[in-house]
């Protein structure tokens, strides 16, 4: 997935994900004790990320859509929006390179 470019208000990506499935991968791994993030969940689906040693504050809220079928094939699609409340260029950066690096699924 290619990163936004910095200092975005918004953003928004479609993922091969389950909404329960990604919320499981943003409260665990991805912001673990050693990760730097702190998750806090607002709602079902809806989620506040803060760096534990910078100002970044960024709400993820996720809807899944219809699936994407090839053949007999099924694919989740699950469209993400990052709404970013407070950060810098640079943090922004820093957190959507762990987040792609965590969230990414097989392929290359």
């Amino acid at each position: 997935m290619k990163l936004p470019s910095n200092d975005l208000s918004s953003v928004e990506y479609e993922m091969g994900y389950g909404a329960d499935e990604f919320g499981n991968v943003l409260t665990g791994q991805f912001s673990g004790v050693d990760s730097g993030y702190r998750c806090q969940v607002l709602s079902k689906h809806h989620w506040q990320i803060n760096g534990n040693e910078n100002d970044l504050k960024v709400v993820i809220k996720v809807k899944e859509m219809p699936p994407r079928k090839i053949a007999l094939f099924s694919l989740p699609v699950l469209q993400v929006q990052f709404n970013i409340e407070k950060s810098n260029p640079e943090d922004q950066g820093l957190f959507f390179k762990r987040f792609f690096k965590y969230f990414h699924k097989g392929g290359g």
